[in-house]
């Protein structure tokens, strides 16, 4: 019999989430970051929040960045850590409500971290915090997935994958009322002695329109240079999965 526990959303995905998603696009990711960091005559100091493993901090860092990595999940930075060792610096903190004790040029938030605030007012404490971490004239660059995607692509879904020494059971349910997507995920991995231990996980993330995002821009001191489709140079349509966005410090 395999035994089941409850995790902490991500932690259960630490040790297996790499091949989970080792087919996200993160060098595409990281290049788009690195040609809108301020010009600057020593290396940009970048915030990585929700920084997960650390691969994207990995790849800023080969482009020449001092990073800071911060996300909510110990397990997650204990797997950046081994990454990124010591001269990387991880923070434990949870976006909405985070105090650095120091600036940067620049934070980055991808793989749709943000949509992760679901309640009134967390988007505006989050963008807040951040940009209280930048410097005048920092950058912020996010991506959010779309309406369509929460909607209509994960909507009511579910699917699942063997991967031999884990497996994985992902359900979906959509609230059109509350704008709110629920994931329901269970993942099974393989003990030594060939048993499974199974781990349920609950995530739940909601969909902006673009004027509460600029809305929370604003308050937080924060203006809107550019928003792409999927860190790409087209502009976001009905189709679109995913937007990311391009904020400046006033």
């Amino acid at each position: 019999m395999g035994q089941q526990t409850a995790a902490v959303p991500y932690d259960m995905f630490a040790p297996v989430y790499d091949r989970w998603t080792a087919g996200d696009h993160y060098e595409r990711w990281a290049e788009f970051i690195a040609a809108r960091l301020p010009a600057l005559d020593a290396p940009a100091q970048v915030l990585d929040l929700c920084c997960g493993t650390g691969r994207l901090s990995l790849l800023l860092r080969e482009r020449g960045c001092l990073v800071t990595g911060v996300d909510r999940s110990p397990a997650m930075l204990a797997q950046a850590a081994r990454r990124l060792g010591p001269d990387t610096p991880l923070l434990r903190a949870d976006l909405r409500q985070m105090s650095l004790p120091r600036s940067y040029d620049a934070a980055v938030c991808t793989f749709d971290s943000l949509n992760y605030l679901v309640d009134d007012g967390d988007l505006e404490s989050a963008l807040t915090g951040t940009a209280r971490a930048l410097r005048p004239g920092g950058v912020l660059v996010f991506d959010v997935n779309t309406r369509h995607k929460l909607e209509n692509v994960f909507g009511d879904s579910h699917y699942g994958d063997d991967l031999g020494d884990f497996a994985y059971v992902w359900r979906n349910s959509h609230d059109r009322a509350t704008r709110r997507t629920t994931f329901r995920i269970t993942l099974f991995r393989r003990r030594e002695d060939g048993a499974f231990t199974r781990q349920d996980e609950r995530h739940v993330q909601r969909w902006f329109t673009h004027a509460e995002i600029e809305a929370a821009a604003a308050a937080a001191g924060l203006r809107v240079d550019d928003v792409r489709d999927d860190y790409g140079d087209g502009e976001p349509g009905a189709g679109s999965m995913r937007e990311t966005w391009v904020l400046r410090r006033s």
